[in-house]
């Protein structure tokens, strides 16, 4: 038996499919692609049928046609099961970190913040009523009122303010200095 180091020349081939072979994976002389397909098919457990006489062509262009052809030949080539390792680097299976209600906490606050700034800014919209501005279309007998420099002012220290407030609430903005406040 090849070991990795020689697999990997020129001459290795895939013992299952015939493509260029990588190493020595889980006892066979094998290519990545039948070394991940092994590793999957062992892990998830699955039971694959051939559709036809068990005897499929697996080669480099047809090795996904027939699953259970290709589970046959990698196990007829000497892959053992017991030789995959357990799933300790699989992602999704790690613990949740802390501080994720923390994090909730966060969020919430972040939510209720925003929605306060709609309200204000409704209601900022609403007291200035309709605010036009492109001079050139201003009809003045049409608007009972047209925002001025006090308005927008006005407008900007609302705005400021609930920024301001929003800041406060931030745990991270209240250990900075007041300088950097």
């Amino acid at each position: 038996m090849l070991s990795s180091i020689e697999a990997t020349s020129t001459t290795a081939i895939c013992h299952i499919c015939q493509d260029k072979a990588t190493g020595n994976h889980y006892g066979a002389i094998s290519c990545d692609g039948c070394k991940g397909f092994f590793r999957r098919s062992i892990r998830k457990d699955h039971n694959y049928r051939c559709r036809f006489v068990n005897n499929c062509n697996v080669d480099k262009s047809h090795r996904n046609a027939c699953r259970a052809c290709r589970l046959r030949r990698c196990l007829e080539s000497g892959m053992r099961e017991s030789a995959i390792q357990s799933e300790r680097d699989v992602l999704g299976k790690r613990q949740k970190l802390d501080g994720t209600d923390e994090s909730s906490r966060f969020f919430d606050n972040l939510v209720d913040s925003e929605k306060l700034c709609l309200q204000l800014r409704e209601t900022v919209i609403k007291s200035t009523e309709q605010v036009i501005y492109d001079k050139g279309k201003i009809k003045y007998e049409n608007h009972p009122k047209i925002a001025n420099l006090d308005d927008v002012r006005s407008s900007m220290h609302q705005q400021l303010v609930i920024l301001v407030e929003w800041a406060k609430s931030l745990g991270l903005f209240q250990a900075l200095p007041i300088e950097d406040q």
